[in-house]
């Protein structure tokens, strides 16, 4: 037993652990720099609730970080500080490596109309229920263009357009219209396709998530628009064509006329965004249309 207690009396002993008391003796002896920090203030005189001096300095700070967030340079443009959310957005400049841009902001629409205009229509592809959304297009249409150039519409569908959606139609437009209906020929699956085995291909799209690939109609609707819609009755008449659709909007005034600029400069097809085609929903183009 001697022998044990003399080893214990020579091995180290463990360092003992700060208490409470000396962590906050330790505190106390913090720099003055931050002990000036850790200092409380009342909000009010009669306030019970103190906050920290360090806390009430720092909230400032935040607000300033936080607005020199939203003033953000601008990448390509040295110096030029970009406006906050919600004011409107600078012309950005458009490359003309291949095209050149028909304008650049906006016209005086008066100017405009005084020139000739193209023969050119508006063609929507509706049904009666889609109303509300062909509305919802037609306003954005007629406040952002056509209140000043009044090109005609031509509606059509696969059925007979109600008595309901004719006069909608009229009391929102600015210029003539006309409804018309697609005949079967240029409607659905031809005569030389199997239906069973186009069904089934539309299927496996729609099994597949492809965006409106398991819809029937959406595939008759590519189709007419492929090859068919400028053969319809009502617009033979016409050497020009812009496709609405329901429940879209434009977001700026369009002030001159892109039909006779497209005109001039020898376009035949215009549109607002590219997009990629997934391989899915045209598996054996190739086959059958060369590069």
């Amino acid at each position: 037993m001697n022998f044990l207690q003399d080893v214990r009396k020579r091995l180290p002993s463990a360092q003992k652990l700060p208490s409470y008391d000396d962590l906050s003796k330790s505190a106390e002896k913090m720099t003055p720099r931050l002990a000036f920090f850790r200092r409380r203030i009342r909000l009010r005189e009669n306030s019970r609730i103190s906050i920290p001096l360090g806390l009430v300095l720092l909230f400032p700070c935040l607000i300033v970080i936080l607005i020199i967030l939203l003033f953000v340079r601008h990448p390509t443009e040295a110096g030029r500080i970009l406006m906050p959310a919600g004011a409107p957005p600078s012309i950005r400049k458009i490359s003309e490596k291949h095209d050149k841009v028909f304008v650049t902001g906006c016209q005086d629409p008066a100017l405009e109309t005084n020139q000739p205009r193209a023969n050119a229509a508006f063609v929507v592809l509706a049904r009666n229920k889609e109303l509300e959304g062909v509305l919802q297009s037609l306003k954005s249409v007629e406040r952002h263009f056509n209140r000043w150039f009044h090109y005609p519409y031509v509606f059509l569908n696969d059925g007979d357009f109600n008595s309901t959606f004719k006069d909608e139609v009229r009391k929102h437009v600015s210029s003539n219209v006309e409804f018309g209906k697609i005949d079967s020929s240029m409607w659905g699956f031809p005569d030389w396709v199997d239906h069973n085995v186009a069904k089934e291909g539309i299927r496996k799209q729609g099994d597949a998530a492809i965006m409106y690939g398991g819809m029937e109609s959406y595939h008759h609707m590519c189709r007419f628009y492929s090859g068919f819609f400028y053969k319809h009755e009502l617009l033979q008449k016409y050497d020009w064509y812009w496709r609405v659709e329901p429940e879209i909007k434009y977001f700026c005034d369009i002030t001159y006329d892109p039909f006779i600029h497209m005109e001039r400069n020898n376009k035949v097809y215009g549109f607002t965004i590219a997009v990629k085609e997934l391989k899915e929903t045209v598996p054996n183009i190739f086959r059958y249309a060369s590069p």
